[in-house]
């Protein structure tokens, strides 16, 4: 996955093509560590670790902000109406989760070509799915542009690629260079 700074000299190029090359939507995450990830991955087919918390997920978008340059950019491209991703722990997931909060099979993003938007379906995960802090219940939710994401407690940030070409094509802050 690129990181927001990589995918900076990409962005030059105008809005519809960048579109056309990356898909309609992101997701953008902190990159795992290192320790999560090797967990996540040694767990593999074993229980959830049940850790997460929603008092943290607020805390955590505000500090993906402050380190945006370094967070890294999940494109879905979906080819179809209709077309779901799976989200999950396991390897076989469409978007792959290292994070040993996540389920095995965590939820499902549903993609609907009529609105240019995601749903969010949790599928019964341990630690819940969350947007912008609101635990899901049993009902599928619509995703808006900017909405914070949670699978347990690995936190996303879903964004259309038009914004994401936005904030890319502004001045890069003196901080992050």
């Amino acid at each position: 996955m690129p990181s927001v700074k990589e995918l900076r000299a990409r962005a030059r190029v105008d809005v519809q093509a960048f579109q056309s090359e990356f898909g309609p939507v992101a997701l953008i995450q902190q990159p795992p560590s290192m320790v999560f990830q090797k967990v996540a991955q040694q767990m593999g087919r074993s229980r959830t670790v049940f850790m997460a918390h929603r008092s943290r997920l607020a805390d955590r978008l505000v500090s993906m902000l402050q380190g945006f340059e370094h967070l890294q950019v999940l494109f879905l491209q979906p080819v179809s109406e209709g077309q779901v991703f799976a989200v999950g722990r396991l390897e076989t997931s469409s978007l792959v989760v290292h994070d040993p909060s996540v389920s095995k099979f965590h939820a499902l993003l549903r993609w609907s070509a009529a609105d240019n938007t995601c749903y969010v379906r949790d599928s019964g995960s341990m630690n819940g799915t969350y947007v912008n802090t609101v635990q899901l219940g049993e009902e599928e939710q619509q995703l808006w542009d900017g909405d914070g994401l949670a699978f347990g407690d690995a936190q996303f940030l879903y964004v259309s690629t038009q914004t994401l070409h936005a904030h890319l094509t502004t001045a890069v802050p003196a901080a992050a260079r």
